[in-house]
């Protein structure tokens, strides 16, 4: 007797297994959106929902094929941004388009670009680039300047302490700016650097240090006025050392790994605090004001008790912050390849078994990045491994994964997202991308990536079986946004016609997922067919004489429309028990 029923698990997140059986479901370039009201209310509580378009709004020059390497915005909202070689500021003029002025051309590439900024009266945005320098550009007159890390400590990972000959200075991947106070690690050890409070915000770059004569402070003829002298902070002291980077009695700020003596390999602000990962270990500072025997005010750094000795990031470049939670690729003495998540307390693991076993069997993950952005009441958490062509969203609202890509206009093979990188500005996300030459736009009305490619959408159910007996699957209904498409065709004439149809190919496998019928197209209606009805029916051969006794369905649309599903039903007919 044939029955119809929901499509168990259809509306879900990615959790696709390495044994199909188990769980062939994924989510591609869609993602689950639950209602927010805690009481039932319409048919459905959860749908999903096709990702936003990208249009790009901004070229940059691209000679040498390296894209955007960072972006951030500052707090009068303009925007920064490096691509290539160079750095540029964005403004966005009175007719509502971006314009970019170069600020500066970066010391090395192809590595990730990592921005702060001072605050305070005459705020600085800085930046560091993995070169032996701290750049920083002033958003009150506009000037540029740059200055020398500090020397290495030489307490080395390895308990090495000499340096290495050309090798003296710290080569900062990460920096963070907290109360005015710069912070920048040192990519090669455990130990990270800091300034003064708004060191940079002065008229000039001169600021005075404690007179010392063999190690003692100097006082005036009262004996009780100390001597000060006058330097300027870009300017190298005996030492070879930058006075940015000095207290008053000409000595080097800096802090040193406290739990585990690992290389620090990103540095990030978030809730009033900094996350201080090394390879294995995470510790988290919070800054405290106190005063010296003379009355002058300065930062220290004291270590919080959420600190842990098994939980850190190899790779630094996926680690992202936002919405006062940090997240990270994590790596461990007991296991790696697992994504972490902090809103202060205790890490919490976020990663699926079959995620982590995924990215485990990928040959090599080093270039490995992450990013963070949130839209539309959504937190997203985005990793990808271009290497393995695989990019894995998180959404921290529903708690779902899901998986994104950009399609190969040569081979047509979805490959991993393009962007890298994303930043808010102007009520807008941002977007640029290590392989593109364009400054990108989330464009809610646009359904094509920002090269007008398609964006392919694409569900994998989970596998359903009926008591374990044979059944026959006679029919499949999808209801979703019938009849909204704005797409339409161009006609002879220059004008044109709405009268775009969207298709859905739908294809079935009867072994868990590991093969897979013949495809079959519906339509999604024409603009105005509201109560139109997407089925597919005539049942899905199966190959044989047997029913078999489990079905996976797979959903494809690759229109350039929005997609909105709501449910799936299916009419089956069981013949007999098992």
């Amino acid at each position: 007797m044939p029955s119809v029923i929901s499509v168990p698990g259809f509306l879900g997140g990615s959790s696709k297994s390495d044994v199909m059986m188990d769980s062939p479901e994924e989510l591609l370039n869609m993602f689950v959106e639950k209602k927010e009201s805690s009481e039932p209310r319409g048919y459905t509580q959860k749908t999903l929902r096709s990702v936003e378009g990208e249009r790009s709004v901004l070229e940059f020059p691209f000679d040498t094929r390296i894209g955007c390497r960072g972006l951030f915005t500052a707090s009068d909202g303009t925007m920064f941004a490096a691509f290539d070689a160079s750095v540029y500021r964005i403004r966005r003029k009175d007719d509502g388009s971006l314009e970019k002025i170069l600020v500066a051309d970066l010391m090395s590439r192809p590595t990730q670009v990592v921005f702060s900024e001072t605050g305070g009266i005459n705020s600085h945005v800085v930046w560091v680039d993995g070169s032996p320098f701290l750049f920083a550009y002033s958003l009150k007159d506009g000037t540029f300047r740059q200055f020398a890390t500090p020397l290495r400590t030489y307490k080395s990972v390895d308990g090495n302490d000499s340096p290495s000959v050309g090798d003296t200075h710290a080569t900062p991947t990460h920096v963070v700016c907290i109360s005015g106070v710069i912070c920048i690690n040192d990519s090669e050890n455990d130990t990270w650097y800091y300034t003064d409070p708004y060191v940079l915000g002065g008229a000039t770059d001169e600021r005075k240090v404690y007179r010392l004569v063999n190690g003692q402070v100097q006082y005036g003829p009262d004996s009780v006025t100390v001597l000060t002298d006058t330097v300027n902070i870009a300017s190298e002291a005996d030492n070879n050392v930058c006075y940015l980077w000095l207290d008053r009695y000409s000595l080097p700020k800096f802090q040193t790994a406290e739990y585990v003596a690992d290389r620090i390999t990103a540095m990030v602000l978030c809730n009033d605090r900094i996350y201080c990962f090394g390879t294995k270990s995470l510790q988290v500072y919070t800054p405290t004001m106190t005063e010296d025997a003379y009355g002058n005010s300065y930062s220290v750094f004291s270590s919080t008790g959420n600190n842990t000795r098994d939980n850190g990031a190899e790779i630094g470049s996926t680690v992202a912050s936002l919405g006062g939670k940090v997240f990270w690729l994590g790596s461990s003495t007991i296991g790696d390849h697992s994504v972490w998540v902090s809103d202060g307390g205790a890490p919490v693991r976020i990663s699926s078994n079959s995620i982590e076993r995924e990215l485990r069997g990928f040959v090599n993950i080093s270039d490995a990045y992450g990013f963070a952005y949130a839209y539309n009441g959504h937190q997203f958490y985005v990793l990808t491994v271009p290497g393995s062509d695989k990019t894995y969203c998180y959404d921290v609202t529903t708690q779902e994964w899901f998986n994104r890509s950009t399609r190969d206009p040569q081979t047509g093979r979805d490959r991993y997202w393009a962007p890298s990188f994303a930043t808010a500005a102007y009520g807008e996300i941002f977007l640029g991308s290590y392989s593109a030459e364009f400054l990108m736009q989330v464009d809610p009305d646009k359904f094509t990536d920002f090269r007008d490619n398609p964006i392919i959408k694409r569900r994998t159910s989970p596998v359903f079986v009926k008591d374990f007996a044979p059944f026959r699957l006679d029919a499949f209904w999808m209801e979703w946004n019938t009849g909204t498409t704005t797409q339409s065709y161009p006609v002879e004439n220059g004008g044109y016609v709405s009268a775009f149809n969207p298709v859905a190919m739908l294809e079935c496998s009867n072994d868990g997922g590991n093969t897979w019928g013949m495809e079959r197209w519906a339509h999604g209606g024409k603009i105005g067919q509201y109560f139109w009805r997407t089925e597919w029916r005539g049942g899905f051969p199966c190959g044989g004489y047997q029913l078999p006794r489990m079905y996976v369905l797979r959903l494809t649309i690759s229109d350039p429309v929005k997609v909105v599903i709501t449910a799936a039903k299916m009419q089956i007919t069981q013949t007999r028990r098992p």
